[in-house]
């Protein structure tokens, strides 16, 4: 098992907006950067004392075979998502519910995380954007 942060760089800025819900996504190309079954891909960073609501990611284009993973952070591999089908009809968006993912309702991270995909399958040929919603708090 690997960490691959190859998918996030230092250019992914947060502007501080007091208290207002923020939007941030990343795109991962499997097709130019491939994993292996059981490697954790770091998607997109969380700053310190932000509550985030809601982690949503959208197939843009599928794997074309089996291809599974969860959705969490450094604490909880599963806690944002416990499965998603990476191989889902382009377009398709799959997101935490609130009746069974851990984080389902909101996380307040007091320190700086990332949200995560642990693979299930390798991937060669997905292609997903990770979306983050968050508010910061006490900035």
């Amino acid at each position: 098992m690997a960490t691959v942060t190859t998918f996030i760089d230092e250019t992914q800025e947060h502007v501080d907006l007091a208290g207002r819900v923020v939007g941030v996504c990343n795109t991962l190309n499997f097709a130019t950067t491939s994993v292996s079954a059981a490697d954790v891909v770091q998607a997109v960073k969380i700053p310190a004392n932000a509550f985030v609501t809601r982690i949503s990611t959208i197939v843009r284009t599928a794997e074309g075979g089996t291809c599974t993973a969860t959705v969490g952070d450094g604490t909880t591999a599963d806690g944002w998502d416990a499965s998603i089908n990476l191989n889902a009809t382009a377009g398709t968006v799959l997101r935490s519910l609130e009746a069974t993912d851990t984080y389902g309702i909101g996380k307040l991270y007091t320190s700086a995380d990332t949200i995560d995909l642990t693979m299930g399958h390798a991937t060669d040929a997905a292609k997903v954007t990770v979306v983050a919603e968050f508010a910061y708090i006490d900035r």
